[in-house]
């Protein structure tokens, strides 16, 4: 159920990313959501045990800049190539890492899971609207296989960090990142413009929602195999065309329609 969830909210996230980096730079949005993020982690070790040990700091600020270009990767994709290419291809390549490392480090699902596992990024291409027609779209696919590896490497870092660590690889990945990103910021020279509520609204939602997820993930993978959850968070873009239909009112195909069940039926296996 944890799983489910950060996938769930890693889906809204996504969604609201791509409209906001549709209307401003994808430097601010991340910006943005990277500051509130942070300061969600900050609250949240605050009032939760947290243990600030080097293995858990070193993994999470790893991992935080793992995720970070994933992040960037995906928010441009989203905003120049075809989000129904961009959204699955890295939805499937942010399963592989976690359930690679997962089997290499001795986790050994049972034959449901298995199945579960194999019949996840079935879904998740099932769901994207038409992706197989669009693969040769280079740029696109390999921008979206870039963003997927970024945030697999992210997932897998957290899947290390002791049982105890509490808060501390969140706040830790996020400190980094925002360092990383103000770096960038100076090197480039160039005032990060917001254009008002407009762009800090939904931004700062990305960032709540974002770390929202990273914690539900976090609390699941301390209990449960990295192969099983990171399959199941990968499970995410079903939130996003549910949203796309719900809110942009998108007409919904057969083959998604296919695809959602097959998800339904791959978390039912994985759990």
């Amino acid at each position: 159920m944890l799983a489910l969830g950060a996938a769930a909210v890693f889906g809204v996230a996504d969604f609201l990313g791509g409209r906001a980096t549709s209307r401003a730079p994808v430097m601010t949005v991340t910006m943005i959501a990277n500051i509130v993020g942070g300061a969600l982690a900050c609250g949240l070790a605050a009032i939760v045990a947290t243990s600030w040990s080097v293995e858990a700091v070193a993994w999470g600020a790893v991992g935080g800049s793992a995720g970070l270009v994933g992040l960037l990767l995906l928010y441009h994709g989203l905003a120049t190539g075809p989000n129904r290419l961009v959204s699955p291809v890295s939805a499937v390549m942010a399963a592989v890492v976690p359930v690679a490392v997962g089997l290499a480090t001795g986790e050994r699902p049972g034959t449901l899971a298995a199945i579960g596992i194999a019949l996840t990024p079935v879904a998740v291409w099932m769901i994207a609207d038409g992706a197989w027609k669009l693969a040769d779209d280079r740029r696109s696919l390999t921008i979206a296989i870039g963003a997927g590896l970024g945030f697999g490497a992210f997932f897998a870092c957290l899947a290390q960090t002791p049982d105890d660590a509490g808060a501390a690889p969140l706040v830790a990945a996020r400190a980094l990142s925002v360092t990383i990103l103000i770096a960038i910021a100076l090197a480039r020279r160039r005032p990060h413009a917001t254009n008002g509520r407009a762009t800090f609204l939904p931004a700062s939602a990305v960032g709540t929602l974002d770390m929202t997820a990273n914690g539900l993930f976090l609390w699941a993978v301390q209990d449960g195999d990295l192969a099983i959850i990171g399959a199941l968070v990968s499970l995410f873009p079903a939130t996003t065309i549910a949203l796309a239909v719900i809110v942009l009112h998108e007409h919904i195909r057969p083959h998604q329609i296919a695809g959602i069940v097959t998800a339904l039926l791959a978390a039912a296996l994985l759990s």
